[in-house]
């Protein structure tokens, strides 16, 4: 077992411990959005079964063991980033540590990368350090400190590549460095090898064995961690060793260090907080090839939610042999172990002897007092206490430009949407071109071109955003979860990044139409109509969030709109009076523009042409249309709709991002 506790490491040392953690979930899956599942009483499943660890500064840790072991749930719990039934406590040097410390001291990196691929490393980096460092920090400093950052996973080549065109090792390393920008104590890492060829996944986790047994970082190590990308001596010759040096830097070594001259774009990193401490890092990971194993300072075999074996790697072959389990020559240990666990044939089942000989090894350990209890000085979460992050209007600022500019990336695809968009109202405009004067007969024309104006407009912003949440829940979930900005900040940013295109759009697409039809009326029509359709815009991305934020498919989100369109266009105006139902008319959003558009269009219409032997019902003036129609005429009703859509957009987004905000706290964050 490791019995090592921080004293006997050089320097400054922390210990996190982490004892009898135990996990429930519903034994059976259940859907978020279920009435009836809601009202059942559940039966709880226990994925943790009184896990009881710890780890030290400069320990590289792997949790190893099958499918369903447990291994990625015990990494979250350890880290606090787990929701739901979690028991037992995690605690720093003898001090208690609550989830929003945790999340302060250490860094989450998932399985699969989170992230925007349009952005670049460094624009990512850099983004990132706006929300992760303190409020106070200068722009200067951020910059430094992204470029130490890609300097330190082995990403300065490629800074001002796209993350999309990066390769899978590329792309976990710029995680890790997102991980690193707060500098953390402590760093999780779900699985960081899955998906990689066998360099990239032995390149990840050097970086992290590199990480975790040095507490500086010079031009000299770098070189010995990332053969491919040597760095140039004060004599100019450049460093091509791949091998990785365990040792800490000495004292008997600053000279030399000195002379190579370290890099000064090296400063800030060292100069950090945490400089004067080593990193601690625990993986899970899954069938690590042996020169990977070996990397590993520890490992921790699980079985069944279970600790079966915690301790120092060279140490693991002698607890197996113990149990007569012996390691086979030229044999990969990894292997041998998931295994010999794996075996639960005959009369020895191996994963219980194993469980049994740990359980004895450690009785005791993790019972009564803590295992290194002491008074903690916390001069260590001093900093961390005095952190401020950047004001919540500067995120949703900071917000609205990445929307943007993801947009702004994926102008190929919005420019083709955008085409589309311009054909309908071409067709329009060819389609009722032929309105002339006002007569019985354009009444309906009229009617039917200001219907299929706001029908368009709403439909197309509607459905234009369903997929918003769906595609967005794993970034939300973690970004949020893990402190780096406030929901609400998000939500409004994205509203607010919606606002300049509907009017943009609205107006745009009114042009051609208004071109070809209405252009007798003057400009200042024009003006009104624009605003009205661009306030529908508006209010139809609030419908389409809505429909986005209740389930987490797209698919399902546009088989929901069905119920909900056909209220709408039912009591629009058009296909039923609206005195039919005379209460119902509010809940649809084509009522209040179908309305406003007609009110401004004939209100003024003082005369109508009505011809003397017409065998029709005649409308001899604007208002009679608006009458006919069951619309408001009052001076105000042009200006009550539109303050009416942008009310109905409002309780669309508050509805929505209760329901965002709902399940990410019911669903967690990983």
């Amino acid at each position: 077992m490791n019995e090592s506790g921080p004293q006997q490491q050089q320097g400054p040392s922390l210990c996190l411990e982490w004892k009898h953690l135990n996990y429930y979930v519903p034994a059976q899956e259940q859907s978020n959005y279920s009435f009836w599942n809601e009202c059942r009483k559940k039966r709880e499943l226990r994925i943790l079964q009184d896990a009881s660890g710890h780890m030290n500064t400069g320990d590289l840790i792997a949790i190893l063991g099958g499918s369903g072991a447990g291994k990625t749930t015990l990494l979250a719990a350890i880290s606090q980033r787990l929701r739901g039934n979690l028991t037992g406590d995690v605690v720093l040097n003898g001090m208690a540590m609550k989830r929003n410390q945790m999340t302060r001291i250490s860094s989450f990196l998932p399985q699969f990368e989170i992230n925007l691929k349009t952005f670049t490393a460094y624009e990512h980096l850099y983004f990132m350090s706006h929300f992760k460092m303190h409020r106070r920090t200068t722009k200067a400093e951020k910059r430094q400190r992204v470029v130490d950052l890609l300097l330190a996973v082995g990403l300065r080549d490629s800074a001002h590549t796209r993350i999309q065109q990066l390769s899978g090792g590329e792309r976990k390393r710029l995680s890790l460095a997102e991980e690193l920008i707060t500098d953390p104590i402590f760093l999780f890492c779900d699985e960081p090898t899955t998906g990689l060829d066998s360099f990239s996944a032995y390149s990840v986790i050097k970086t992290l064995r590199h990480l975790c047994t040095r507490r500086r970082i010079t031009k000299h190590s770098l070189s010995q961690v990332y053969g491919e990308d040597s760095f140039e001596t004060a004599s100019g010759e450049s460093s091509g060793s791949n091998s990785i040096e365990m040792e800490i830097v000495g004292r008997s070594h600053e000279s030399l260090l000195q002379g190579m001259r370290d890099l000064p774009t090296l400063g800030l990193l060292n100069s950090s907080p945490n400089g004067s401490l080593k990193k601690a890092a625990i993986c899970s990971i899954h069938q690590p090839t042996s020169d990977i194993f070996e990397l590993f300072t520890h490992i921790i075999l699980m079985d069944g939610g279970r600790i079966v074996y915690q301790g120092r790697t060279e140490q693991a072959a002698k607890f197996f042999t113990d149990l007569g389990y012996e390691l086979p020559i030229n044999c990969n240990p990894a292997d041998f172990y998931l295994k010999t666990l794996a075996d639960n044939q005959g009369a020895k089942n191996a994963g219980a002897l194993l469980r049994a000989r740990y359980e004895h090894d450690t009785d005791g350990l993790y019972s009564g007092s803590w295992l290194l209890a002491r008074s903690y000085s916390g001069d260590y979460l001093k900093h961390m206490q005095s952190f401020k992050k950047i004001r919540w209007i500067y995120q949703v600022y900071l917000l609205m430009v990445r929307f943007m500019t993801e947009d702004l990336r994926n102008i190929k695809s919005g420019l083709i949407g955008f085409g589309f968009f311009m054909i309908t109202s071409v067709t329009l405009s060819l389609m009722y071109s032929g309105i002339g004067g006002l007569t019985q007969r354009t009444v309906q024309d009229v009617g039917g071109s200001i219907f299929m104006l706001s029908t368009e407009m709403i439909f197309t912003f509607s459905y234009g955003v369903t997929y918003i949440f769906p595609a967005a829940l794993p970034i939300i979930r973690r970004e949020v979860g893990e402190g780096t900005y406030s929901l609400s900040a998000y939500y409004v940013a994205l509203v607010l990044s919606f606002v300049p295109v509907a009017f943009f759009k609205g107006y745009v697409f009114l042009s051609v139409i208004y071109a070809s039809i209405y252009y007798t009326r003057g400009f200042l029509l024009y003006l009104y109509m624009g605003l009205l359709m661009s306030l529908s815009a508006v209010a139809a991305v609030g419908y389409g969030v809505f429909l986005s934020s209740l389930f987490e498919s797209d698919k399902m989100a546009s088989e929901c709109a069905a119920p909900f369109d056909l209220i709408f266009l039912l009591f629009g105006g058009v296909y039923m009076n609206v005195d039919t139902w005379p209460g119902l008319k509010y809940l649809s959003l084509f009522f209040y523009s179908n309305e406003a558009l007609m009110y401004k269009f004939w209100i003024d219409i003082d005369t109508i042409d009505c011809p003397i032997n017409a065998d029709h019902p005649c409308v001899k003036s604007g208002l009679e249309v608006l009458q006919q129609a069951s619309y408001r005429t009052a001076d105000y009703t042009y200006w009550l709709d539109c303050f009416s859509l942008l009310l109905v957009a409002v309780v669309f987004h508050i509805v929505s991002f209760g329901l965002v905000r709902r399940y990410i706290h019911r669903s967690g964050y990983y």
